[in-house]
């Protein structure tokens, strides 16, 4: 009897599995992204984060190619509605600004779904969010990324970004 209950224990959680792995939600690191080639010897990367390089100032851009992580094949419309950006802005002299793209698989024509902008801080990491509809993200039809923009414009001003999510 004991290994009868034992074995549709374990069914049962060899069939939650697959449910399980299709609720997470997709992310990256800040220092992962792909950097616009204007940018390239403008920016610096220290663990999960990208800021300027010393003596630099301007704009530094990144994308972050969107995957889905639902579901793959058998769901390609995850219902996620919200973009995480995880960022320092220490003032008035620079900003962070993260902004989520749909891409048409067929045209390439973009969409930009929704879009943060930082507000002047202080030197530590804040989150932030924004929101867009929960049928906007449909894999079968649709690529995705999101865009980071670094701006400063004093070698003194610190803008970082630190993380992207979306869930």
């Amino acid at each position: 009897m004991k290994n009868l209950i034992r074995f549709f224990a374990l069914a049962a959680l060899l069939a939650a599995l697959p449910v399980a792995a299709q609720t997470y939600d997709w992310s990256s690191t800040g220092s992962t992204g792909i950097y616009d080639y204007p940018s390239m010897y403008k920016y610096t990367t220290t663990g999960p984060t990208v800021k300027f390089a010393n003596f630099q100032s301007g704009t530094v851009l990144f994308r972050y190619p969107v995957t889905n992580t639902y579901g793959s094949s058998t769901s390609t419309i995850p219902g996620w509605t919200t973009l995480h950006s995880t960022f320092t802005d220490d003032g008035s002299n620079a900003s962070v600004t993260t902004k989520l793209f749909r891409v048409d698989k067929c045209d390439y024509s973009e969409t930009q779904l929704c879009s943060i902008s930082s507000s002047d801080g202080a030197n530590s990491p804040v989150c932030d969010t924004c929101n867009f509809n929960s049928t906007d993200i449909d894999f079968a039809n649709y690529y995705y990324y999101v865009e980071v923009t670094l701006t400063r414009s004093t070698t003194s001003a610190n803008a970082q970004i630190h993380g992207v999510a979306i869930n």
